[in-house]
């Protein structure tokens, strides 16, 4: 290495040394923590942290680390939460949740349970709903990609909708009830101005899903009987919601203008936010990564909660339609993060300390192949047997995959660590799992607590699970030099 580059570097180090307090005090956030009582946990002198009774720690002893673990108990308030009537309304709304989001049986059937339906967007999520035992009259089959088999099954079965995720889609919808000789409750996905405008759905603006709504009547094979939008960019204020579901709304009129369709559904879609997950800013990752300047925390006060979320749907469409003198369709929505999102938490160990000089590598053995989603996202990390202990040491929080890539927290401040130490990862209830991959290392195993008891709901992969579909053949011998 030249005298000159050594030079730099040793000048940008000590930079970073000099200037990264004084940003730290100067630019530091207003909110840096969320304390463990936001998820219901329990912070006990010297023991750590409880759910319902249960040590984190002992959990993780017992159950094996990595971990996750599901409160049963708040994936209940979420659902009822969901489908209470709001004050005042005529009714409430009909809720199916996302497979994709959180895919666990445990988790699927506790949702049903409480009479939550399925939004499946695939052959297989749709044969696991229905091996789950949920009613076809409460399964919602969406997605881009749909089997002819898994199209011709949801047709025979009678599935509560269909929905056409381009225009293309409804040839082939067409084509298959007539041969089966039925006629399936089918909507088209429609894209407003703001949220995903892309691949998914077919857009209002032009004139492409009033096309598509005049070729899905003039088929004869299909009973047209929802419209469903999706916003995919989170919905975090009213006034995100209220300008999405107005767009929404609008079209609805132009259909029942244009065509005079009366649409039975009206399909929302998901996208409402978990509070206290958010999108990390590119000039505050920046800062985190230079500087160790603390990450800022969500203002979940501020967020839309479920309630307020579906209060707001319901008394706008309510509203919308008694204005026109028109009757209330049944009001569909998908959640998915907001749903399972807060519900989860995910158990990891300390493997080891690595100092480097200017910060301290804490490695772990879970990692991005356990949570990619907190590379992008706010997600509150606890220290499970000490949370309460004074946080002054700055941490760069890695995973057990060779790759620079594998790295969870660029700088996060925790109580001293030592080697067999347990963090937690919150809001893990939301594309950790389906994300997840066995890179190098199997996947863990999701335990429920649910009244201060502790059930299995998933074990862990084995390193035969990871062969399993191949054919294995023996290395042959070595041969032996001449």
């Amino acid at each position: 290495m030249s005298l000159r580059r050594r030079l730099v570097g040793t000048a940008k180090r000590q930079l970073k040394q000099t200037l990264g307090p004084v940003v730290q005090r100067a630019m530091a956030p207003a909110r840096a923590f969320l304390p463990p009582e936001t998820w219901s946990l329990e912070s006990r002198g010297g023991q750590g942290l409880f759910l319902e009774g249960v040590s984190l720690s002992q959990l993780a002893q017992e159950y094996g680390s990595p971990l996750h673990v599901v409160h049963l108990a708040a994936l209940h308030r979420n659902a009822d939460a969901f489908q209470a009537v709001p004050p005042g309304a005529a009714g409430g709304c009909e809720v199916y949740y996302s497979y994709k989001t959180n895919p666990v049986p445990g988790v699927l059937s506790a949702l049903h349970a409480r009479g939550v339906g399925a939004e499946v967007i695939s052959a297989y999520e749709l044969w696991l709903a229905l091996k789950l035992g949920v009613a076809p009259e409460r399964i919602v089959y969406n997605g881009p990609v749909k089997s002819d088999a898994s199209i011709r099954e949801s047709i025979t079965r009678g599935i509560g909708l269909l929905a056409a995720n381009h225009r293309e889609e409804l040839d082939v919808f067409s084509r298959h009830a007539a041969e089966l000789g039925k006629r399936p409750r089918v909507a088209v996905r429609v894209t407003t101005m703001s949220g995903w405008t892309s691949q998914f759905g077919t857009p209002i603006a032009g004139g492409q899903a009033m096309a598509a709504y005049r070729q899905a009547l003039a088929s004869g094979n299909l009973d047209v009987v929802g419209l469903h939008a999706h916003r995919g960019e989170l919905i975090r204020t009213e006034a995100e919601l209220e300008g999405f579901v107005g767009a929404v709304l609008d079209f609805a009129d132009e259909l029942h203008r244009e065509l005079g369709l009366d649409l039975e559904v009206l399909d929302l879609g998901g996208s409402l936010c978990t509070p206290t997950v958010e999108h990390i800013e590119q000039r505050d990752w920046r800062l985190n990564l230079t500087f160790q300047r603390d990450l800022p925390a969500p203002d979940f006060a501020a967020a839309l909660s479920i309630e307020r979320y579906v209060a707001k749907v319901v008394a706008q469409v309510e509203a919308h339609y008694a204005k026109k003198g028109r009757k209330r369709p049944r009001i569909f929505l998908e959640p998915g993060r907001a749903m399972t999102g807060n519900t989860q938490l995910l158990l990891g160990r300390v493997h080891a300390l690595k100092d480097g000089g200017e910060r301290t590598w804490a490695v772990l053995d879970m990692g991005i192949n356990h949570a990619e989603c907190v590379r992008n996202e706010y997600h509150q990390l606890f220290h499970v047997e000490r949370p309460a202990a004074p946080a002054h040491r700055a941490y760069t929080v890695v995973g057990p995959i060779c790759t620079p890539a594998d790295t969870l927290y660029h700088a996060v401040r925790l109580p001293e660590l030592k080697v067999g130490d347990t963090l937690a990862i919150m809001d893990a209830g939301a594309y950790f799992v389906p994300f997840g991959t066995s890179f190098s290392f199997p996947q863990p195993a999701i335990v429920g607590v649910e009244g201060g008891k502790v059930r299995r709901l998933r074990r862990a992969e084995t390193h035969e699970d990871l062969i399993t579909f191949d054919d294995l053949v023996p290395a042959a011998p070595a041969r032996a030099a001449s």
